[in-house]
């Protein structure tokens, strides 16, 4: 196979392809952790691959299909251009719960239209509610494709309704507040009294996903509330609160994201340097900029990093260095 890498052939003393069997065969080595050459092949599979893969897939134990799908995830997130999806995918209908989490929220960056209807039907009616929360965070990725144009308007209806029936009908609350926040980028009348009532709410973790939605509606209408929270006693509200400032992108938040990189809380104070960085300008830019001479090599590294999106953003195709 022209996918595999060359290895030594001990009996006749050259080189030979490794096949994807020979791969599968690895995964199968439970108590070892999976290796890299063997994660790193299930990337692009084909029909053909993939069908042998399930065949493997099948015979591993709950655990270790936990174990592989989570380093898969962690390989995506280094490498935007592996495609696990074929993994994510065969391991949706898994009878355990766990993987059936991981293999849905592997596919949370997926941008291909064939997978709504699967993760529709999980929201809709998986057992259990860490999947269906699972699902409604990788469907908000085609709510916002929908909002943009990029999918046809009947899937873009199709989820709106089945997040809205779940926000209505749902028991569990991390369930209700996923749905919350992946439908809010629809941003109509309806989705706005959604909003609300999930702000006015007596449970904080509601009135989070709330604010967090106020940012995903791009609704310069919710700027002075998410203003107002940055003040909020709770440091989880104003984290969230930090964030949606970096989504409604407006200028004028800059200098109260200032005052949040002395918070007490340090992942306020990075949810603020990344909003920084997101919204630019020379007095973020003189913050972050700040932020290296504070000697915390954490808050240190989250400036840098938003440093270089804020840069990138000036000069995206780096005319600035070119002679």
């Amino acid at each position: 196979s022209s996918r595999g890498r060359l290895c030594r052939d001990s009996v006749n003393k050259g080189w030979r392809p490794v096949t994807l069997e020979r791969h599968l065969q690895d995964l199968e080595e439970d108590g070892q952790p999976p290796r890299h050459s063997a994660l790193m092949k299930l990337s692009g599979l084909s029909a053909e691959e993939a069908s042998m893969f399930k065949e493997t897939w099948a015979r591993l134990s709950n655990s270790r299909k936990c174990e592989v799908l989570g380093e898969l995830a962690d390989l995506s997130e280094e490498n935007l251009e592996l495609d696990f999806d074929a993994v994510f995918r065969a391991s949706l209908a898994d009878g355990s719960d766990d993987v059936r989490e991981r293999a849905t929220k592997g596919l949370w960056e997926c941008d291909d239209r064939s997978i709504i209807r699967p993760l529709l039907d999980l929201l809709r009616n998986d057992p259990s509610p860490k999947v269906r929360a699972a699902a409604a965070v990788s469907i908000a990725k085609f709510a916002d494709m929908a909002q943009d144009g990029k999918l046809l308007q009947r899937d873009g209806e199709r989820m709106k309704q089945a997040l809205v029936d779940v926000i209505d009908a749902e028991a569990d609350v991390d369930v209700r507040r996923r749905a919350i926040e992946a439908v809010a980028s629809f941003n109509t009348p309806d989705i706005e009294q959604i909003i609300r009532d999930a702000y006015e709410s007596s449970d904080a973790r509601l009135k989070q996903s709330a604010i967090y939605a106020m940012g995903r509606s791009s609704d310069p209408r919710w700027l002075s509330i998410v203003m107002e929270e940055m003040r909020h006693d709770d440091s989880s509200i104003r984290y969230e609160a930090a964030g949606a400032c970096a989504q409604l992108g407006d200028e004028s938040v800059v200098p109260q994201l200032i005052g949040l990189i002395k918070d007490d809380d340090f992942q306020v104070q990075v949810s603020a340097v990344e909003a920084l960085g997101t919204l630019g300008g020379p007095l973020a830019k003189r913050a972050l900029l700040q932020c290296l001479k504070m000697e915390d090599e954490a808050l240190e590294e989250a400036a840098q990093t938003a440093l270089k999106e804020l840069e990138f953003d000036e000069d995206p195709l780096g005319f600035r260095f070119q002679v």
